[in-house]
């Protein structure tokens, strides 16, 4: 560990910035197992680095964009080079398998070289005699979550930074230490002092200081729907930008035509991969009846095989919670179904013995759930799926639309008439056929419906979008 990163504090102003408040982070799969001492950043702190990125935006804001790009080029390139370390950092201080951690980490690096090949062309459009300059903004404040530490700070750092804009990032204290060699990577290269910023902290104690609206210009966030709303209010009196990825409860259909198999396997990498955590799995999973016991039966058999353990032995499928709040959750979502009339098919409790001391819970599958029930809104956000039985179209598309979330659905189905029905009237904003609800591409627009999102999608031209402002000249024709 002691190898993989050198600095274990806020990076502002160009300097690795030490405080006396610190924060013990632990293995979330062995919590014997200390990984390391982070320093907090305070609230002075906090308003220097906002300071220092709102100084920096006069030169980074004028630099040329090819020189930017270039700068990111390379930057993506030395980050590359690090991938098992990334992959390492990442299943140490998320509890992710080895393997998905080289996921996230190859995901990111194809992400931010994607969006540096389109903003290279991008940033200026020429119409005729015309010109429209896609400008940057000035100081955003990233805040990002724990359960991807890399690819959604390179989702939103690389267009930011490429648009001209200055950064102070703010990740989640559960996977600070991934931002931390992120930016021991960025002190290395030729951005001017201040451009780049890091703030390692709690954010309910850094809120204020991070939210001053004076010195920023737009707030890019992922999260929780909760937490975003308090960043909404917080900001709704101000002209700054507020683009967020929220929360989700997405449902996945099997209808009786399905390939049985091959929708249940979507079913459990929906719903177990990562634990659960992300906001793009299932919360719920909707059987048409006709088909519902042999489903169920091969979804209970194939959960019960899932192997859960350390994410670096690599015959282990699940990993860990991420932190003991997650844990709680998880107990206190099982035993409110179970209190509400839920049968619990297989798991709903926490694994713990001598080889796991960590986080573990077991992959739960619930069942004999309705609408009348306020678990069946919620998002879980862990290795949790709750099963409905359905029997028209319209009935399952009450249950997958019902609650105040709108991210994403997939139907699993042969009859395109079906597929289409159901796409033309679910709330979500990734809508798959056939394919797991985490699926997406880089070129299209990653955002949620309701009380999934808010402003500007994320990826590809909403990208550029979200962090700049169009000027257009005019030029009189000769």
């Amino acid at each position: 560990m002691k190898n993989i990163i050198k600095n274990s504090s806020s990076f502002i102003n160009g300097e690795w910035v030490q405080s006396q408040e610190h924060l013990s982070i632990c293995n979330p799969a062995n919590l014997q197992e200390h990984i390391h001492d982070i320093h907090l950043a305070t609230g002075y702190d906090t308003n220097s680095a906002l300071l220092a990125a709102q100084e920096a935006f006069d030169v980074w804001g004028k630099t040329r964009i090819e020189k930017r790009i270039l700068l990111l080029e390379k930057f993506m390139s030395n980050l590359e080079a690090k991938r098992n370390e990334f992959s390492e950092l990442i299943t140490l201080e998320n509890g992710k398998t080895i393997e998905e951690s080289k996921g996230e980490v190859d995901a990111a690096i194809s992400e931010g070289n994607y969006q540096l090949g389109y903003l290279k062309d991008n940033l200026v459009e020429k119409k005729g005699s015309h010109k429209l300059i896609y400008s940057p903004l000035g100081v955003a404040l990233l805040i990002t979550p724990w359960n991807f530490p890399l690819s959604t700070v390179i989702r939103k750092m690389i267009p930011a930074l490429a648009c001209g804009n200055t950064i102070v990032l703010k990740p989640s204290e559960y996977s600070s230490l991934t931002s931390i060699l992120i930016f021991e990577i960025l002190e290395k290269e030729d951005f001017p002092k201040g451009s780049v910023n890091l703030v390692i902290g709690i954010g309910s104690a850094l809120a204020d200081a991070l939210l001053k609206t004076d010195l920023i210009d737009i707030v890019s966030f992922t999260g929780s729907t909760a937490t975003g709303e308090i960043i909404r209010k917080k900001i709704s009196h101000s002209n700054v930008r507020y683009q967020a990825e929220m929360g989700g409860a997405n449902a996945l259909v099997i209808w009786d035509d399905a390939n049985i198999n091959e929708a249940v396997n979507a079913a459990i990498a929906s719903g177990y991969a990562c634990a659960g955590q992300w906001c793009t799995g299932i919360s719920k999973l909707i059987i048409h009846e006709n088909i519902y016991d042999t489903s169920i039966d091969l979804l209970k058999k194939s959960v019960e095989n899932i192997k859960v353990g350390s994410g670096f032995d690599k015959t282990n499928q699940m990993g860990p919670l991420n932190n003991r709040a997650q844990l709680d959750k998880m107990i206190d979502y099982v035993r409110r179904a179970s209190d509400q009339g839920a049968e619990i098919l297989t798991g709903g409790s926490q694994l713990q013995n001598d080889e796991q001391k960590g986080f573990f819970f077991q992959p739960t599958i619930l069942t004999g759930l309705n609408l009348e029930m306020d678990i069946s809104s919620e998002e879980i956000f862990g290795p949790i799926i709750n099963v409905f039985k359905s029997r028209t179209v319209e009935q399952s598309i009450e249950i997958a639309n019902f609650g105040r979330y709108g991210l994403s659905f997939s139907v699993y189905t042969e009859n395109d008439s079906i597929a289409n029905r159901f796409i033309s009237n679910v709330d979500a904003s990734l809508c798959h056929v056939n394919m797991p609800t985490p699926y997406r591409e880089m070129s299209m627009p990653f955002t949620g419906w309701k009380f999934s999102g808010i402003g500007v999608p994320e990826s590809g031209r909403f990208a550029r979008d979200a962090f700049t402002k169009p000027k257009v000249v005019y030029r009189k024709k000769d």
